[in-house]
């Protein structure tokens, strides 16, 4: 099988006729080396089909210990299988059971990796779709992760473990119930962070949006300076932190370049509003929805000349002359009201009040 990378060898498959009407299946195979280490078990089918009835009904019995599944550049994995699944015409075909997987390492940015056709191709000879074989398929699994699962990519290089049940029937999205733990080290805004604390939790939820709890942190001389990820995996909310505490602004500095705010140079100044643009990133969406909902102009993150940083505002055209905007602190504390009234086209005034300063500036701009 190229496709994964895998030898299938030493495959045999026994069909016994019975007298009832009924046969009896077994079966094995091999898809890696043979010998004693990891990926080198066998894989065991078993059981039964019913011929005489329209229905034709099928149950096999799957199962098998050091299961080599894949052993592509991204994804190497080893399985001990207890899965049963069924067919009856004209049903889905229903998978349950149980998959361990003691064994795997996964390439997250290769598995991220896609092929899309440019959109200047055209197809001549399009496969028809109603010539396809639906296959409808209801899964009921639940993978037990074990202690050498590995993950590689995305500034991540760790582990992954917990039993996590997937269930799913034709027309409807995959959920999932259960936990995985991540730990292992985080590389992020240049530097390595320990995670020590990485929670994956779902509650009959979509597969693709589980509950976030995840720390990453980093030791400054006596400072402990980190990041805590809450919230759904679909809106992340990221909140930087010291022990002893600072406020926000600093815990950046300490977490991105080692060291307090004071001592930044002007590129790393910049760097830290790379930084703090990137954890905006997720309000100014959520910021712009909700905006859009309730009938504001303009509604996400934006900079304040007059807080001196990053602000989660929104703001409303009263009329097509004067605009009324509020803002809170992304890094800090404070609030600022800005007031724009344009006079002319190109003209405008702009006042600024926030708990931290009052700016008023007269602006030209000039469209080309």
């Amino acid at each position: 099988m190229p496709a994964l990378a895998i030898d299938i060898s030493d495959g045999n498959a026994r069909l016994q006729a019975l007298p009832d009407g009924s046969a009896r299946i077994d079966g094995s195979l091999r898809t890696g080396p043979s010998g004693g280490a990891a990926g080198t078990g066998v894989l065991h089918v078993d059981g039964s089909l019913g011929w005489r009835g329209r229905d034709t009904p099928l149950v096999l019995d799957v199962r098998g210990n050091d299961v080599l599944v894949s052993d592509t550049r991204d994804l190497r994995a080893v399985v001990d299988p207890e899965v049963v699944v069924r067919y009856r015409a004209g049903a889905p075909i229903a998978v349950s059971g149980r998959i361990g997987v003691p064994n795997a390492r996964i390439d997250l940015e290769r598995l991220d990796q896609g092929v899309t056709a440019s959109p200047d191709v055209i197809v001549l000879d399009p496969e028809n779709p109603q010539r396809k074989l639906a296959t409808p398929v209801q899964l009921d699994l639940t993978l037990a992760l074990g202690d050498d699962v590995r993950l590689n990519g995305f500034g991540l290089d760790g582990s992954l473990a917990g039993d996590l049940r997937v269930r799913s029937v034709p027309g409807s999205e995959m959920r999932a119930s259960g936990a995985l733990e991540v730990g292992g080290r985080y590389t992020a805004y240049g530097q390595k962070l320990d995670i020590t604390r990485g929670a994956l939790s779902w509650s009959n939820d979509p597969i693709a949006d589980p509950q976030l709890d995840i720390r990453a942190e980093r030791d400054v001389g006596e400072v402990t300076a980190g990041i805590d990820v809450t919230g759904r995996a679909s809106r992340p909310q990221a909140e930087v932190w010291t022990d002893p505490a600072t406020d926000p602004s600093q815990a950046l500095a300490y977490l991105a370049l080692g060291r307090p705010l004071s001592s930044a140079s002007d590129d790393e100044s910049r760097q830290l509003d790379a930084a703090s643009a990137a954890l905006s990133a997720g309000g100014s969406l959520l910021a712009s929805e909700l905006g859009a909902r309730l009938g504001l102009d303009e509604a996400g993150v934006t900079e304040s000349r007059a807080l001196g940083g990053s602000v989660l505002g929104v703001g409303k055209y009263l009329s097509p002359r004067l605009y009324v905007g509020y803002g809170v602190s992304l890094l800090g504390t404070g609030q600022v009201l800005t007031l724009k009234y344009l006079l002319r086209r190109g003209f405008d005034i702009q006042v600024e009040s926030s708990t931290v300063e009052n700016r008023a500036s007269l602006n030209w701009r000039k469209e080309r």
